[in-house]
Order: structure tokens, then C-alpha cells, then sequence
């Protein structure tokens, strides 16, 4: 009934427009718009197919197809200054993910005003601001997947709360974000969960996040590649941070046990990023630290050596080339993570080459990437069974078809 129903909702906003506007056409997605363009509504989507191969040195090897994104985002502007937007979305969030189609989520539900040229109020499903890779779509990863040092979540679970890396959280709420000059900058205000399906239950309680920089040549777009080739260069520098209040973690694993009481977390970005005649090079390093309030009992697992004050630290850093301009791309990433704790570490690398069949609307990329980080020794031959090693190395092969409309 739920699929049925969003069907529904999905070919009614597809069709009752063209009932009755005057006008259509595509320019960043299909468009239907009334006589004086005062009304316009733009539907737009995403597929991204993919051929894997992937191998753990402690798992098995699996070759497979999978669906990684399929999306369909609807965004109308009103007045020229007023902006109305929803995307239905399915996404696997890595190769071998465990997602199905029935797994269709809603995001980027929001509305928003232009105030002035400098001043953009936008309410509903914000997240926190925090760097420049976390405001890039996945459309123009120079590489099928983001760094893990913003996507990774940490695994080792005996030994530090369950927490995600350096990306952006999730949450209702409202974002300030503009420019002045060469400045730029992004303001959010989030319920303290960082959820965008439950209500804030402490009101007391809000998570602030702010993202801003300083374009010292011309303004770098928000895109890993330099698909346009620029004539003259791009140089931006930026700075962001997020503050999240107390919060409880409870163990996914044992849900009956005492959660860990977090005090706060607070995450800092500095980033800079180069764009010219098809080089691209995006940087940015994360620092973040964790209070626990109740150190030395971690959710029933016995482990007595939380400190109260943790700390992480981690970067990326990702390069392509234009070999033929607009057309063949060459494109390398790095990524790691620095956790405190024995076991935690983890770091990436890869590249790949990107194919562009019809500029970004349609492009093949073909990717490679040795990750190494700690997981649980499941080899009951093993003498560090049950235990977290550092000798985990996954290599993936990525052979993705990219088509936005």
C-alpha cells in the first residue's frame, strides 16, 4: 500500500501540471510553468546502476548488480523568489548494502524564500552545514562513492560509541545561508536528534552547525570536477563547524543494556579546493571531540577504557584531469580516519576513469579501491576471534552507469 500510494502521489505531480500550464520544456529537468512564469515546476531524477566486485580478506568475494541511487526530485519556484521542493529517494549506501526497493525514503523536503541577494531562509530538512564535500551532489563525485571519512561509520563498537565519521547529520529545522562578495556562508539550526522523522523531544535542545568560506579568485562551484574547463582559475578556502548537545547511545546489538550518555560533540572543517582548464583538487581536514559523561562502561560490552573526552581526527582529498575536455577524466581519492582507541583507524585509495556520454546527464565510470580498516575477526580458526584487527582489506571494482534527467 505504502509504494502504491507514493506511485500515486509521484504520476499526479508528473501529470496535473500539464493539464493546465501554458508552457514546458527541459533546463535542468523537465518543466511545466503558467502563462506569466510565475509558477514553474521542474521534476528531475537519477539512476545509477552498478556492476560490482568486491573482496574482504576475512569474507567472501561478491560480484553482483546492484541499484546505488534512484531518485526523482520535484522543485518549483514561485514568484522567482520562492522555492518548494521534495525527493523521493531508494539508495544503497555501499556495494553489498542489504537496501531494497521497498526501502524508499523522503528527503530534501523543504521550502524556502530569497530575502535579498545576500539572504536565503530555507525551513524543513536542512542537516547541519559543516564542508564543501557534504554540499556536493553525488552527481559529481569525481569517483562512485564520497570519502569514507565522511560516509564511514565506525565499526568498532566495543571500543567507542557508535558514531558516524565527519558527515553531515540529518534534521529538521531552518538554514540561513548567502554571500556577500567573495564571502559565502551556510547557518542551521536542527532539532537535537538530527532526524528528520521524529519531533525534538527536549526542547531545551538544539544542534547549530555553520559552513563558510572566501573565494580568493573566481567562485568554485559546488562539484568535485571541472567539467566546464575554466578558462581562468578557481580558489576557495573554507571553514565549518557543528555543536550537537547531550544525546544517549544505545548498543543496536543489545538494546536492553545501559546506553552511553554523550555530553556533547563538536566537529570542525577546514577545506580548500582548485578548479582550472579541467584540474580539479579538493582538500579538506575534520577534528571532532566527544565527551562521555559516564566513561568506563561502554553498553554492556565491559570495556572500561572510555576516556571522557575522545578524540578524532581525519581528511580527504580528491584530483581529476581532463584528458579530453568534457568528454575523458581521469580522477583520483584518498581518505583517512584517525579515532582514539586501539582499532579504529581506517584509510582509502582509489581512482578511476570517468567516461562523459552525454556531458554529466550520462557518464560511466569505472572505479577501483583498496580500504583498510578494523573489523571483528569472524574466522573461528583464527586465535583473534571475536576480537578487532587491523588486517581487514577490502578491494572493490565499480563499473557505474550515471543518468540524471
Amino acid at each position: 500500500m505504502k509504494k502504491r500510494v507514493i506511485a500515486a502521489a509521484v504520476l499526479l505531480l508528473l501529470l496535473a501540471p500539464t493539464l493546465s500550464f501554458a508552457g514546458s520544456g527541459y533546463e535542468g529537468g523537465f518543466y511545466t510553468n503558467n502563462e506569466d512564469d510565475t509558477f514553474r515546476l521542474t521534476t528531475s531524477g537519477r539512476v545509477q546502476p552498478q556492476l560490482f566486485y568486491e573482496k574482504e580478506k576475512q569474507g567472501p568475494a561478491i560480484f553482483s548488480f546492484a541499484m546505488r541511487r534512484a531518485e526523482v526530485s520535484f522543485n518549483a519556484t514561485v514568484h522567482e523568489k520562492g522555492h518548494l521542493g521534495l525527493t523521493l529517494k531508494h539508495s544503497q549506501f555501499s556495494p553489498g548494502g542489504t537496501s531494497t526497493f521497498a526501502t524508499v525514503n523522503v528527503t530534501g523536503a523543504y521550502a524556502s524564500i530569497d530575502v535579498i541577494p545576500e539572504l536565503t531562509i530555507t525551513a524543513g530538512m536542512v542537516g547541519l552545514p559543516l564542508s564543501f564535500i557534504n554540499e556536493v551532489s553525488s552527481k559529481w563525485l569525481l569517483v562512485t562513492e564520497s570519502p569514507i571519512v565522511v560516509s564511514e561509520d565506525d565499526v568498532s563498537f566495543p571500543l567507542t560509541p557508535l558514531r558516524s565519521s565527519f558527515g553531515t547529520p540529518d534534521g529538521l529545522g531552518i538554514n540561513l545561508s548567502g554571500g556577500y562578495w567573495k564571502w559565502f556562508y551556510s547557518l542551521s539550526v536542527v532539532g537535537a536528534n538530527e532526524s528528520n522523522y521524529e519531533i525534538n523531544k527536549d526542547s531545551k535542545r538544539m544542534s547549530v552547525g555553520f559552513w563558510t568560506g572566501f573565494n580568493i579568485l573566481d567562485p568554485v562551484p559546488g562539484k568535485l570536477t571541472d567539467f566546464d574547463c575554466s578558462d581562468t582559475p578557481k580558489f576557495m578556502v573554507s571553514v565549518g563547524s557543528d555543536y550537537q548537545p547531550k544525546r544517549y547511545q544505545y548498543d543496536p546489538s543489545n538494546p536492553n543494556a545501559n546506553p552511553v550518555e554523550i555530553g556533547y560533540i563538536w566537529t570542525s572543517s577546514l577545506g580548500t579546493a582548485v578548479r582550472w582548464a579541467g584540474l580539479s583538487f579538493t582538500a579538506e581536514g575534520f577534528y571532532k571531540r566527544t565527551k562521555i559523561n559516564n566513561p568506563g562502561y561502554l553498553a554492556g560490552s565491559g570495556a572500561a577504557w572510555i576516556r571522557p573526552m575522545l578524540t578524532e581526527m581525519g581528511y580527504y582529498a580528491a584530483a581529476g584531469y581532463y584528458i579530453i575536455p568534457k568528454k575523458f577524466e581521469i580522477a583520483a581519492q584518498a581518505s583517512q580516519a584517525f579515532r582514539q582507541g586501539p582499532g579504529n583507524d581506517s584509510w582509502e585509495l582509489g581512482g578511476g576513469l570517468n567516461y562523459y556520454i552525454f556531458e554529466n546527464n550520462m557518464k560511466l565510470q569505472l572505479n577501483y579501491r583498496m580500504y583498510r580498516f578494523f573489523a571483528e575477526d569472524s574466522d573461528p580458526n583464527d586465535p583473534n576471534f571475536g576480537t578487532y584487527t587491523r588486517n581487514n582489506a577490502q578491494h572493490d571494482v565499480v563499473l557505474m552507469l550515471s543518468a540524471t534527467f
